[in-house]
């Protein structure tokens, strides 16, 4: 406890110095929100790939495989998983946001598709990341600070400790302090996953002797199925109804998982940084080298070793390695870890606290707000999402465990509204809000959030959570998909608005493509549909035994799941360049951008609509209560 205090003070002192730098850059509240929209493509790559990956790799990630083994073979693919969806997006959604003025993911579908819905679906989905998917995170770090530290400090103090710095570097500094403090802690967080995979193998007697001990327990057959994909899919009612034969890590569980992974790149956290980007030159290299590359391999990798060293031994998992070092090794270890948590969690409260003050609340209840009070009110809104995290931390980490459930999924839901904007413009206004709805719908039918509600209410469900193996991700998203392409069918001439058809237009008249990739489209579908189904579906069974003998021994020796994944990250990162750079779906564009400028209308008074919206949702909020309870008093749960 004497490493541990100084190297932590250090930290405190560096984020509180880069907040403070980042805050006498921020001359207006754009600079505050935005950063001005001028972070390099590299500090923008590295924000991105630390905010996506470094946190929930070293905590979550070899969590799984040190209690599941690898039937999860999707979380070994995360580098790939997570580029893809860069790639499809970022260039055509950074055009959108130049050219409509848009600083964010919720001011992007309000201006494009004029949908308040949207819009309120965009903060609920930033508020979970910046509460409970980061806070759950931090509840897991404030469990290994009180394991090196003896049980001197309390989980709950550690909660209260680690918020009160998130506060201070994220208020004080806004997205510029953010950002640049980003790449330092996503470089960082790199440098301790494989620091962390060095002692792992050392700890285990080296690679050949952790492959040695892995076999030992695929020889025995209680263990075996920890290195194998059970099927494709098996046909249960779900976690907590019926349980899967054997394990629930079937093809399609890995392939859904990855579903879900994608739907944080498309997160208002991860758009911020996005439209928050000065030029588009470096997403092509950020998700080919940097995310499918070198996070990629810190997922492929260094988390299969550190996870697999904690199968062997569950005492020797992430806390237990930690522990079993030097003290000044541990502390240094553990103030990387807090990092990657801690870039990601800044980045999504200052989406979450944009998005509930600048999107909602001024636009519907406070039209007259200054710039100056709206960065204030912001930096409130910020420490009590903050504190709401801290208090679910410590009074009810069950609830917290529930609402970070619902972050991935609920995320992967804006897929259709993005595709509607940059892909499948036939998708209309209506269409996509149905469909939202209906996704929303299917998610939280399949989680226990939803379970448990209706299950308050009186209404059993003859499902659990994730029937068939299937994650809620691809259940809402086949709600979604459905509708939305059902009503867009019978809506077609319902236009957008001015500014969506503007940049529909824009859209088509310069990303037409040239003959020579529209020839190589055919090519482009067909090898991504099939590393889709070598790497993350059905094809992972052939997994099971691609590096096997007769004798079912690894002729690699090492597990041949885990090989199947490592050929397959290496044929996705062929992939992902391929996609980036031969089809230009991520290089940079070639045209100018011109912001548009819509047409003067003349305003309305607002204020007194602003009055009675504010009427109308107190009133919501007393009767949704009242009906709440009366329901839960008449189904007989109150």
């Amino acid at each position: 406890m004497i490493w541990l205090p100084l190297l932590g003070l250090f930290y405190a002192v560096a984020t509180l110095y880069w907040a403070r730098l980042g805050a006498r850059f921020n001359t207006d509240d754009n600079a505050f929100f935005s950063a001005s929209a001028g972070f390099s493509p590299w500090i923008s790559a590295l924000l991105i790939g630390g905010a996506s990956l470094s946190g929930w790799i070293a905590l979550a990630g070899t969590d799984e495989i040190g209690r599941h083994g690898f039937g999860l073979a999707a979380l070994l693919q995360a580098g790939i998983a997570l580029a893809l969806p860069g790639v499809v997006f970022f260039k055509r959604l950074w055009v959108l946001g130049r050219r409509l003025g848009a600083s964010s993911l919720a001011d992007l579908f309000r201006v494009y598709w004029q949908s308040e819905f949207l819009t309120a679906f965009t903060a609920v989905v930033a508020v979970l990341f910046a509460v409970a998917f980061a806070g759950l995170q931090m509840h897991a770090l404030s469990r290994i600070l009180v394991l090196l530290g003896g049980g001197i400090v309390s989980q709950d103090m550690a909660s209260v400790l680690f918020g009160l710095l998130l506060i201070g570097g994220v208020v004080i500094g806004g997205l510029r302090a953010v950002g640049y403090l980003g790449a330092i802690q996503a470089v960082l967080a790199a440098a301790v996953l494989v620091a962390l995979t060095v002692f792992s193998l050392i700890d285990a007697g080296g690679f050949v002797a952790l492959n040695n001990a892995l076999a030992k327990l695929a020889a025995d057959p209680a263990t075996a199925n920890r290195f194998i994909v059970s099927g494709v899919v098996q046909f249960t009612a779900g976690i907590g109804k019926q349980a899967a034969a054997g394990q629930e890590a079937t093809a399609l569980a890995s392939l859904s998982f990855a579903m879900a992974l994608m739907g944080l790149q498309v997160s208002p956290m991860i758009m911020k940084a996005v439209l928050s980007t000065s030029r588009p030159s470096g997403f092509a290299a950020g998700q080919t080298w940097l995310m499918a590359g070198a996070f990629g391999a810190l997922a492929a990798f260094c988390m299969a070793v550190i996870g697999a060293q904690a199968l062997i031994n569950p005492a020797h998992d992430l806390a237990g390695l930690m522990s079993g070092l030097s003290p000044w090794f541990s502390a240094w270890l553990f103030i990387g870890l807090l990092a990657g948590v801690q870039l990601m969690s800044g980045l999504a409260l200052v989406a979450a606290g944009e998005t509930l003050v600048r999107n909602i609340y001024q636009p519907l209840f406070h039209g007259s707000l200054s710039p100056r009070n709206g960065v204030t009110l912001t930096r409130v809104v910020i420490g009590l999402l903050v504190l709401a995290s801290v208090l679910l931390q410590t009074l009810a980490p069950v609830a917290l465990s529930v609402l970070a459930s619902l972050a991935l999924p609920l995320s992967f839901q804006l897929w259709t509204p993005l595709l509607g904007m940059t892909w499948l413009r036939w998708l209309t206004r209506a269409g996509v809000v149905t469909g939202l709805g209906f996704g929303l719908a299917g998610v939280l039918l399949t989680e226990p959030a939803g379970i448990v509600m209706l299950s308050f209410f009186g209404l059993d469900l003859p499902w659990g959570r994730n029937p068939w193996t299937i994650h809620s991700a691809v259940w809402g998203m086949a709600a979604n998909l459905i509708v939305a392409m059902l009503v867009s069918a019978v809506t077609q001439r319902r236009s957008l608005g001015e500014a969506g058809e503007e940049a529909r237009r824009f859209l088509e008249r310069e990303f037409g493509g040239s003959a020579r990739l529209r020839a190589l489209r055919s090519t482009a579908w067909s090898v991504t549909l099939a590393w889709v189904f070598l790497a993350l579906g059905p094809g992972l069974i052939f997994g099971n035994f691609a590096f096997t003998d007769i004798e079912g021994k690894w002729t690699l020796g090492m597990p041949s799941l885990w090989a199947w994944s490592l050929m397959l990250w290496a044929a996705g990162l062929g992939l992902v360049w391929f996609l980036s750079y031969k089809m230009e779906m991520a290089s940079p564009p070639t045209f100018e951008i011109h912001a548009y400028t819509p047409r003067p209308r003349l305003t309305q008074p607002r204020i007194e609509a602003e009055l009675a919206r504010r009427r109308a949702v107190l009133i919501a909020i007393a009767i949704g209560f009242s009906l709440a309870v009366i329901a839960a008093l008449s189904f007989g749960h109150a």
